[in-house]
């Protein structure tokens, strides 16, 4: 074990009632640890020792007599999301068209995701007349595809125009009784793919061309087993191969015949399924968690779903230049749709920005950005567009049975310290938890510890049933916030339990919720606690919710391979919601 030694402040040292004598402190650093079983005698027997910890259970009196009001659907508010071009205005003068379109083409932060913001921009610029004499004005929103879908489906958002990835998106409108009609069957041109390591192809190329049903049938048989995965209900990619899988898995790609809802129950289908889930290593709200994980280790995964377009920008990078793809899916053409709201000149005022939009000059911008008529795409040989009520079923079987048969074991790990009192922020966190709590698929088990100036255990891992949501919703009402903040401390009380539990169940699937708004006051440090993090096979997912020290969650995430999140109490309800939804 190695020591650190280090001066300490004359009033931190008398408080510690240390002998007057000694002008340093010892900060024992963590070990090296290389194993599970190091990891948990290290944690157990060295660290756990110096945590002061309280329990505070829910009785199950206490559990039986809860009431649990009914959960309301989380649709976030359009406005939260980004607004680029123009902006809505009362000048009679002008029309004002808002669209909500894809991240991946409307992010006007990152310089090879703004396409149709720079398109808009330009358009803008030209103050393009209506016959009657108004000026046109465009204004987008960047809210991702499958978010966009549900603001417009629950009716609390009301766009002139809307632009997903691509059209499985708009059939899942019609299916939520929400018509609409196409005005541009695609502004640009992009597709799903796999994203592949050079070594992962190379290996694939030895037996042949590299084809999709190559690829599926390797990931099936264990072959590549690290793919990184992303949230259906949400990414554009992931629906996309989804939909494709399934499809596949029915026997379409002989007889090009579009899903049926009967074939979803198949047993054929079911297996094929559960066995590319054995191979997931990680699921995210969406590609561009994975892609930044991918950045920071590029032997993360050996292969993720994403975009062709984002890919692109991916192979830019330094150390990605040999990365290689391979497509598959409907094509993502970014369809512009309108609806029964859509006023007629709004209506006319997004087909002239279409006809701008598809001109030679901005087309030439998309190629930029990297859209691009690649093979696949000339090729045309595409998976029919299914309908709307197999897309929904299509969801709801993943929701169901992405676990592939393994039982899921998440602890969350509450910061309720003083600062967490101030501008509502633990009011939104519990008001979060109790929402998103209806993402969690009976059977798998969660946990929750709060933290302060110590660690808190409130609802140990168990099955989640009715009783134990009632246990978790009377255990999220009694957080209170005070204290510092033995951000630490929690952590491995968190990762403990995880620990015990996975030593019973080896197959099983582990992760822990971090959420802090501040940084260490007191307890542990991540340096004692870092070896046991690697080694501990709990996944951590850190949520920034304040003024944390960024550094830190960032040195967290790094050591299991996940992304820092970015909550606010605006937010966190949309957050946890898409967290639950993947991981629970």
């Amino acid at each position: 074990m190695k020591i650190r030694l280090k001066p300490i402040k004359l009033k931190a040292f008398f408080a510690t009632g240390l002998c007057l004598s000694l002008l340093w402190a010892c900060s024992v650093v963590s070990p090296s640890i290389n194993s599970f079983a190091e990891a948990e005698q290290y944690l157990k027997e060295t660290l756990l020792p110096k945590i002061s910890i309280s329990t505070e259970l829910v009785s199950d009196t206490d559990a039986y007599n809860a009431v649990i009001p009914p959960l309301v659907e989380i649709v976030p508010d359009p406005e939260t999301y980004p607004l680029a071009g123009a902006t809505p205005t009362n000048d009679s003068n002008i029309v004002y068209v808002e669209v909500y379109s894809s991240a991946e083409k409307a992010n006007a932060a990152r310089k090879d995701e703004r396409w149709l913001v720079d398109v808009a921009e330009a358009f803008n610029k030209q103050q393009q007349q209506l016959p009657s004499g108004e000026i046109i004005q465009v204004g987008i929103r960047n809210i991702p595809s499958g978010i966009g879908e549900q603001i417009i489906a629950a009716g609390k958002g009301q766009p002139a125009g809307y632009t997903p990835a691509h059209a499985l998106w708009t059939e899942l409108l019609k299916a939520n009784s929400v018509p609409n009609e196409t005005i541009s069957e695609g502004l640009v041109t992009s597709h799903a793919i796999f994203a592949l390591r050079p070594q992962v192809y190379a290996a694939l190329e030895q037996n042949g061309e590299v084809t999709f049903d190559r690829l599926m049938d390797a990931i099936l048989s264990g072959e590549i087993n690290k793919i990184g995965y992303s949230n259906p209900y949400i990414a554009s990619s992931a629906l996309n191969f989804l939909y494709t899988s399934l499809w596949r898995s029915a026997g379409h790609d002989q007889d090009g015949k579009p899903l049926t809802l009967a074939e979803l129950n198949s047993p054929e289908v079911g297996s094929l399924f559960n066995a590319f889930q054995q191979q997931v290593t990680l699921t995210t709200p969406t590609y561009l968690d994975l892609k930044q994980i991918w950045l920071r280790d590029d032997e993360a995964f050996d292969a993720i779903v994403m975009a062709h377009q984002s890919f692109v920008g991916l192979t830019q990078q330094r150390g990605f230049e040999q990365f290689k793809y391979v497509p598959f899916g409907v094509p993502e053409t970014s369809p512009l749709v309108v609806f029964d709201w859509t006023t007629s000149a709004e209506e006319e005022a997004l087909q002239s920005f279409v006809n701008f939009a598809t001109s030679e000059d901005m087309q030439r911008l998309a190629t930029e950005q990297g859209y691009e008529r690649t093979d696949y795409i000339q090729k045309g040989d595409f998976p029919p567009l299914p309908s709307g009520d197999v897309l929904q079923a299509a969801q709801s079987f993943w929701k169901q049975r992405k676990d592939g048969g393994r039982t899921v074991y998440m602890e969350m790990v509450v910061d309720t310290s003083g600062s967490m009192d101030q501008g509502n922020r633990l009011n939104a966190v519990k008001d979060a938890l109790r929402t998103a709590s209806s993402q969690i698929n009976p059977g798998n088990q969660v946990g929750l510890v709060s933290f302060s100036d110590k660690p808190t255990i409130r609802v140990p891992l168990a099955p989640y049933n009715e009783l134990e949501q009632k246990r978790f919703f009377t255990a999220i009402e009694q957080l209170k916030a005070y204290g510092g903040t033995a951000l630490y401390d929690g952590l491995a009380v968190g990762i403990a339990e995880l620990m015990d539990k996975q030593s019973l169940d080896p197959e099983g699937q582990f992760s822990l919720l971090l959420l802090t708004d501040g940084e260490r006051t007191t307890g542990l440090s991540l340096e004692q606690l870092e070896g046991v993090i690697k080694e501990s096979g709990v996944r951590i997912y850190p949520i920034a919710y304040g003024e944390v020290n960024q550094s830190q969650l960032e040195a967290i995430a790094a050591l299991r391979e996940t992304p820092v999140y970015q909550g606010t109490p605006e937010k966190v309800e949309l957050l946890l919601k898409d967290l639950f939804q993947t991981s629970l």
